[in-house]
């Protein structure tokens, strides 16, 4: 498809809602030039040809937040988006917007975000000071070391594209989100908080129930990397005083990846779920595996690979 001058006509398919219909879509036309984001383009149809269609959206410069949906179905924020990228993207001037998953819709593009806040203020997302402090008596100084740390995790605009992605936030209620890990961590790091134990309990349960799926690593429009807070406050269950079950299964996790690769240089599958999970706890997977004709596969003998020394010593840092 040619885009002529930088110019196209955009045909956008929109997945509306209202509570006496459901979702429904509905077409729009409009033609777009190589500045028009979707926030634009959304306005335009407001207030040229729709003025029924709900959506949200603020700044208009990646900063508040408030235009996550899903375009294309990729979670995105409208202002960063701009239209011909999309198409150029897909090569196809039809393009699909929709509200963003998980979260209940309200009108159209905007959903319900209480849960979403929920999640957030659970982790207590300030810095809890010294008394010393909070008198006057002292002041709190950060290096510059633990600012490079927290920086990145500080940049949240709690836009939700990541929960909105994230199958472990839909699959199991008790999993705190990634965008509330993020914040959380950026607290539970910080050298000047002083709730540090109350703040394990919160987050490092939740921390192990995060399946590793990346999904709030690919959208995040600020490149937080909310995955990688999540890793750094596994870290921290040394230090949890009370560990859950869950937290107890995560780290018999960790010590089997560590002893298979330590003796092997592999991760062996098998092995590392029977030492997570023990041999009762391997039984029903291992019922699956005969059933579906995969335990064959299960009780290959591997074999270390060579040098496994260097692995080891890379192992030991």
């Amino acid at each position: 498809m040619s885009l002529k001058n930088e110019e196209a006509e955009v045909i956008i398919k929109v997945k509306r809602y209202t509570q006496e219909k459901g979702f429904y879509w509905q077409e729009y036309k409009l033609k777009v030039d190589r500045f028009t984001q979707f926030t634009e383009a959304l306005r335009r149809i407001k207030s040229e040809q729709d003025p029924t269609l709900a959506y949200r959206a603020s700044c208009h410069m990646a900063v508040c937040g408030s235009c996550g949906m899903k375009i294309n179905g990729e979670p995105k924020l409208a202002c960063k988006t701009l239209v011909l990228d999309v198409i150029k993207k897909y090569g196809s001037n039809v393009i699909t917007i929709e509200p963003m998953d998980y979260f209940k819709p309200v009108k159209d593009l905007v959903v319900d975000l209480d849960d979403f806040y929920n999640r957030m203020h659970k982790v207590k997302p300030r810095l809890y000071p010294s008394n010393e402090v909070l008198e006057g008596k002292a002041e709190h100084r950060l290096k510059p070391e633990d600012q490079k740390v927290l920086w990145k995790f500080a940049q949240c605009i709690w836009c939700g594209l990541c929960v909105s992605a994230c199958p472990a936030v839909q699959e199991d209620p008790e999993f705190l989100g990634p965008a509330a890990h993020a914040k959380g961590f950026r607290f539970l790091a910080d050298p000047r908080d002083t709730i540090t134990e109350e703040r394990l309990k919160i987050l490092i349960d939740s921390a192990w129930r995060c399946t590793y799926c990346y999904m709030c690593y690919n959208v995040c429009p600020r490149d937080i990397e909310p995955v990688t807070a999540i890793k750094k406050t596994r870290a921290f269950s040394r230090l949890a005083k009370d560990k859950t079950e869950v937290i107890k299964t995560g780290e018999k996790h960790t010590e089997a990846v560590h002893s298979s690769i330590f003796d092997s240089g592999k991760i062996m599958g098998s092995r590392v779920y029977l030492s997570t999970y023990g041999l009762l706890g391997s039984m029903k997977e291992m019922i699956f595996l005969m059933q579906s004709g995969k335990l064959k596969y299960a009780l290959v003998k591997e074999k270390a690979v060579e040098n496994i020394q260097e692995v080891r010593k890379l192992l030991r840092g």
